[in-house]
């Protein structure tokens, strides 16, 4: 899978303010602002996925777009990094299923195991991707909306 990053450049007197704030006000203003970044994309990514065209036993329609999920966590570096993804279903409800159905994990309609083949095709279906293109039109705005967020929170830190 490809790996998409957005590189902000002119934040010196930003960063200035930020390295006076202590480890915990930095981490906290950090998620917040790259949370509401992620959440720009994961919205557009939603939006973007396909549905079901046609009903199917095994599948439930909007699988694919109520599993699209942003995750926001400080690495050790001190960094913050946001994932978009789609989360697959956890191995206790698989197994849960499995018992109750005695059909197999590809048989549930709540997992989402599927979207790596509506993303980038198969050799019978083409791609109809929709993290990609999400990244690709809102990156900017999530941009823009990381630093208003960064700008605002780490003023009103300082100010206390």
């Amino acid at each position: 899978m490809a790996n998409l990053s957005v590189k902000v450049t002119g934040l010196k007197e930003l960063k200035q303010r930020l390295s006076t704030l202590e480890r915990k006000a930095k981490n906290r203003i950090a998620v917040k602002a790259m949370r509401r970044g992620g959440v720009i994309i994961r919205d557009q990514a939603r939006a973007n996925a396909p549905l079901l065209k046609e009903k199917v036993p095994h599948r439930k329609r909007g699988t694919l777009k109520k599993n699209i999920i942003a995750s926001t966590k400080p690495q050790k570096d001190g960094s913050v990094r946001t994932i978009i993804f789609v989360r697959s279903l956890k191995n206790s409800k698989i197994i849960e299923f499995k018992g109750k159905t005695g059909k197999g994990g590809a048989y549930n309609p709540n997992d989402p195991f599927y979207w790596r083949f509506v993303e980038f095709g198969t050799s019978k279906m083409p791609a109809q991707p929709f993290l990609q293109p999400a990244f690709a039109s809102k990156k900017e705005q999530a941009a823009r909306e990381i630093i208003t967020t960064l700008r605002d929170d780490i003023l009103r830190e300082a100010k206390k």
